[in-house]
């Protein structure tokens, strides 16, 4: 598990639009370190193209089961990859495990999807998602390719399990349909 923030612990999420990425109790901006090693795009055109193909799937999906007009749903931020470990966090923010709703940090989700990258029990242990409501308790176990979507208000208590080896990664692609909180894709 190599990469900008290997040696940290918790959670490392890089921002896919502002480009921002944890390491450790700070930011860095990834995209200038990228150029200061003669990257100069993050993401490829085609690579933007899948996250938008991906990206406006689920959004369809989003509108058809919750019912909501074509157009009236847009990305918003932050939209991030996550790298979860079980190493110890080395801020408060690296605590994934603690149970929270989603508008408690960032105000500007209404609905909340996550798309995971790899797989419960073949790439890690622990890292599955946990609603925690007084109704129910529902466990999502993550999987390569597999789409979680939900309201992110406090009808959605929840949690992520702590990881206990390996490393789980996912992306989360927020909406809102406050058109003001709206954001474009991300750009290279």
């Amino acid at each position: 598990s190599s990469g900008i923030n290997a040696e940290y612990g918790g959670a490392t999420i890089l921002d896919l639009h502002t480009g921002a990425v944890s390491k450790g109790t700070k930011f860095a901006d990834v995209r200038l370190l990228a150029k200061s090693q003669g990257i100069e795009e993050l993401f490829t055109y085609d690579e933007l193209k899948l996250y938008r193909t991906i990206k406006n799937r689920i959004k369809v999906e989003l509108e058809k089961k919750w019912k909501i007009a074509p157009g009236k749903l847009t990305l918003t931020q932050p939209t991030f990859f996550s790298r979860m470990t079980g190493k110890p966090p080395a801020t408060v923010h690296d605590e994934y495990w603690h149970i929270h709703t989603d508008t408690e940090q960032y105000e500007r989700f209404h609905y909340t999807t996550l798309l995971y990258l790899n797989t419960y029990k073949r790439d890690f242990e622990g890292g599955r998602f946990m609603f925690d409501t007084p109704r129910y308790n529902n466990t999502v176990h993550p999987k390569a390719g597999r789409v979680s979507m939900f309201t992110s208000g406090i009808e959605n208590p929840h949690h992520v399990e702590r990881v206990i080896t390996g490393v789980r990664y996912a992306i989360t692609i927020p909406f809102t349909c406050d058109p003001n909180y709206g954001i474009s894709d991300p750009q290279s």
